[in-house]
């Protein structure tokens, strides 16, 4: 088995052309979520946000908030 530090090496040195390839590969190589979000929950979020019932958060915030919550 490859390390992974050797597999980026390998990866890096790939011609660009077959670079997507490998991630289509790998990230279809991952499980399924074990979540599912339907339309209209999506539609129900969105309109929640544009009426102003509920606020957005930058990703610096949604990056702290989920480091804190894992104790780093």
């Amino acid at each position: 088995m490859v390390s992974l530090a050797e597999f980026k090496k390998q990866t890096a040195a790939l011609p660009v052309e077959q670079r997507p390839s490998l991630a289509s590969f790998l990230l279809h190589s991952l499980p399924e979520p074990d979540y599912d979000v339907s339309d209209e929950e999506v539609a129900e979020r969105l309109r929640q946000m544009k009426s102003g019932e509920v606020s957005t958060i930058s990703m610096a915030e949604l990056r702290d908030a989920v480091f804190s919550d894992r104790g780093r």
